[in-house]
């Protein structure tokens, strides 16, 4: 039966083996690499920021104009109004429906120059597309090169949408940082072949600061909104809102972040006026102020989660207004609302925490004018939008790359499959001659172990049964030849005590083959307690089991030579030490158990007598058990015995 239930359980693991993910990985190393490579990108995956999601926005960006064949190059130009140190350009895909990237060339390259003409142009890179598809931006380091110019080239275009007979590109957004700031924005653009369909595709949609990406922020637990103007029942009602810098700077950007309240999450541009004027003065009274922008006559485009960006060229500032001439339907009422207001000098936000003012509005948990300046708007917390587009285009390489990477997986899973195939007959065949061989050196393994325990056995009858019958034997014929078969009571005393050693010896001897080869460790305390009990009728006695696992198991060698040592040191103690009072202790910890046996006895000089055959057999027990037995004593000092020998 047991055969059987082996030959099963072969046949079972090299089935197993067949069809584990785990074993093909062992068969194939190249799996193994994968999943490590796969772990890792995972990893680095989660310590990239995200996209919330898609923004529809109607300012899509640009788009070239048709050509006849994929490999004809078009190409647009980015002038940046001076020659200055540039650390990245960030190209953003364009996004028409929300279904991906719309247009985007499968290769591109991007180069610099100090003239328009690019006669002398450096290269920033020549790269083809991993994922056509994909919105998430491209970051490519400049190293703070010197240029004006920024032209990006589509070397192969990709077919126009339901007309594949005509090839075109299109960009969202094309930035340029040079020390954190974006000097591309709003800077002239030159496209030699271009078209121009209002709103949605223009060469100046290219630098407006608008991209499908939305705000760069991370996800924050805030109750804030931003700033909220008190409710109106026309829309033509004017309202404004106020920041004061506390001192002038020199202004290069300001950005305006719509709102997006918890309570109206279907609804993006919360409040973002149809019609505004943003204004920049030096006085509090804005008697001399200058118009950044206005939008008087016709409708501002719903910014939607995207935010809107001024450019300024270092015009010197103060106090900064943005009045709305034309409020935000919200339901048959109208407001104004903006999530936050940035005003950037350099790199540097010189808004936040600002004094902020306005001609009416609404206080409550999530608005304040307060929360105009807080640096939490849209999303989450507002971030510096180079590194968060830098971290959304590693997100984009990492994301290729996990793609391969479970391709590449797959097929080596594949292949490790079929090498299990070829390898799991072999298997097989190896697991049963296993299981066999195994099965018999478990049966020599037993055979040895009875053969070992018959000796031990009749050791134990020949050292104590027979020793004690041998010396009862012997004292009777003395007493029988001195006394004329008289026997005097001390000898009867000894005869008493001889036999009543061998019984308990012999019950020890039953007992053990009673418990089978491996009993609890809870019945060897419980045999030790009755051990004790019995040989210290007239002795004060405790025992003291610290750590011991009742339910751990041990060889039968192990309980029957622990057993003899605590009987064969009892049993001087009651015979030589007078003691009135033995302290027992069995430890187990550390991988060590520890017998204690301590008396308070008469004591004796271990230097000057000589080792009884007691003693000299506790010593061979715990060698057997491969430990060792350290004896202390002095006169009228007590006496201990200590055994420590490895846990089984």
């Amino acid at each position: 039966m047991n055969v059987f239930c082996s030959s099963c359980a072969a046949a079972v693991i090299a089935l197993l083996l067949c069809r584990s993910a785990g074993a093909q990985a062992w068969l194939d190393g190249r799996v193994s690499k994968t999943e490590q490579e796969l772990f890792q990108t995972e990893k680095e995956l989660g310590q990239c920021p995200d996209v919330a999601g898609v923004q529809l926005v109607s300012n899509v960006g640009f788009h070239s104009g048709f050509a006849p064949a994929v490999d004809s190059p078009r190409w647009v130009q980015v002038d940046l109004g001076q020659e200055q140190p540039i650390d990245s350009v960030v190209v953003i895909p364009a996004c028409l429906n929300g279904s991906g990237a719309y247009g985007f060339p499968s290769r591109f390259r991007i180069e610099t120059s100090t003239d328009a003409l690019l006669s002398e142009p450096e290269l920033l890179v020549d790269a083809t597309v991993e994922a056509p598809s994909s919105i998430l931006p491209h970051f490519v380091p400049a190293g703070g090169r010197r240029a004006r110019y920024v032209r990006f080239t589509a070397v192969a275009l990709v077919p126009q949408p339901r007309l594949n007979s005509r090839f075109i590109f299109c960009l969202g957004e094309l930035l340029v940082f040079s020390a954190g700031r974006n000097v591309a924005l709003h800077a002239p653009v030159l496209a030699p072949n271009s078209v121009e369909t209002l709103p949605t595709w223009s060469p100046k949609h290219l630098v407006d600061g608008s991209y499908a990406l939305g705000i760069p922020s991370l996800p924050h637990a805030s109750g804030s909104n931003g700033w909220h103007s008190r409710i109106f029942t026309k829309p033509d009602a004017e309202s404004w809102v106020q920041v004061d810098l506390g001192a002038p700077h020199l202004l290069d950007e300001i950005r305006l972040i719509p709102a997006h309240p918890r309570d109206y999450p279907d609804r993006t541009g919360f409040g973002f006026p149809l019609r505004f004027m943003l204004e920049a003065s030096l006085s509090e009274e804005f008697t001399e102020a200058s118009l950044v922008f206005a939008s008087r006559d016709a409708d501002f485009a719903s910014p939607g989660d995207t935010m809107v960006a001024f450019a300024l060229s270092r015009r010197p500032v103060r106090f900064i207004r943005m009045t709305a001439l034309k409020l935000w339907e919200r339901s048959s009422d109208f407001v104004f609302a903006l999530g936050e207001l940035e005003a950037f000098e350099g790199a540097r936000n010189v808004s936040r925490d600002a004094v902020v003012t306005a001609s009416d509005s609404t206080s409550s948990g999530s608005w304040s004018p307060g929360f105009l300046v807080d640096g939490i708007g849209g999303a989450g917390a507002l971030q510096e939008e180079a590194s968060w587009l830098e971290g959304l285009s590693r997100r984009r390489l990492l994301s290729a790359r996990r793609e391969m990477l479970l391709g590449r997986q797959a097929a080596g899973f594949k292949q490790a499959q079929e090498t299990t195939r070829v390898v799991a007959g072999g298997f097989a065949a190896l697991a049963f001659g296993a299981v066999g061989f195994l099965i018999w050196r478990g049966r020599a393994l037993r055979v040895r172990e009875l053969e070992v325990l018959r000796q031990q056995i009749s050791r134990d009858l020949h050292d104590e049964i027979g020793s004690n019958l041998c010396s009862i034997r012997l004292m009777a014929e003395m007493s029988t030849v001195s006394s004329h078969g008289r026997l005097p009571a001390e000898v009867l005393a000894e005869i008493r005590h001889l036999a009543e050693a061998g019984t308990e010896s012999l019950r020890d001897m039953v007992w053990l083959l009673k418990e089978g080869a491996q009993p609890k460790i809870g019945v060897l305390l419980e045999k030790m307690r009755a051990v004790a009990g019995g040989l210290l009728v007239n002795t004060r006695w405790s025992f003291c089991a610290e750590g011991a696992p009742p339910e751990a198991l041990a060889p039968l060698s192990f309980h029957r030579d622990v057993l003899f040592v605590l009987r064969e040191a009892l049993h001087n103690v009651v015979k030589h030490s007078g003691a009135e009072s033995v302290a027992i202790e069995f430890g187990w910890s550390g991988g060590q158990a520890v017998l204690s046996v301590a008396d308070c006895g008469r004591g004796f000089d271990p230097g000057k007598h000589a080792a009884g055959d007691g003693i000299e057999n506790m010593h061979h027990r715990a060698g057997q058990l491969k430990g060792t037995l350290l004896l202390e004593s002095r006169p009228d000092e007590g006496t201990r015995l200590v055994l420590k020998v490895p846990t089984p």
